[in-house]
């Protein structure tokens, strides 16, 4: 029993010794990446066709702009939509299904709020005619490009960093 004890004594001992400088290491922040930058660049590409899974990744590129603006970034995003992401973009509600739709309307929320912060909306007109969704049906704060890959391109060859969602 009190080898036991005492074995347990000194493993914690050992623990609380090493975890110390371990848990001083573990900054929860990108100062290291971030360091000496002013502005950031960043395209998103939004990819994805499950409501719940949009809407999330939505959410956690809205807290990505959020932290980095925080860290003291001058922030440029263009979110581009492709594919069945471009259903979710719509003003008419017959593109997703009826289960759907509360998802979509906090996407049309987000997209509206990102529209008023000044991020750039685009949808691919490829993507578009593929999904039989007449450009005018896309919400007022999209605009569409002729091709999504080579808006993605351009922005990418201007110095964006390219954040997949898909």
């Amino acid at each position: 029993m009190k080898f036991t004890v005492l074995k347990l004594i000194t493993t914690m001992s050992i623990i609380c010794l090493f975890a110390g400088p371990l848990i001083a290491k573990t900054s929860h922040d990108n100062a290291q990446a971030l360091q000496e930058l002013k502005q950031a660049h960043v395209y998103f590409d939004v990819n994805l066709k499950e409501d719940e899974l949009l809407t999330f990744r939505l959410e956690m590129l809205d807290r990505t702009i959020t932290m980095m603006a925080d860290a003291g970034l001058e922030v440029t995003a263009v979110i581009g939509f492709r594919g069945g992401a471009s259903r979710f973009i719509t003003r008419d509600d017959h593109y997703v299904l009826e289960e759907d739709m509360p998802n979509k309307k906090k996407i049309q929320g987000m997209v509206r709020r990102f529209a008023a912060e000044g991020i750039t909306l685009e949808q691919c007109a490829i993507a578009a005619d593929i999904l039989d969704i007449p450009y005018e049906d896309f919400m007022p704060e999209i605009t569409i490009v002729g091709n999504g890959y080579i808006s993605l391109i351009g922005y990418q060859a201007q110095g964006y960093s390219v954040v997949p969602m898909d």
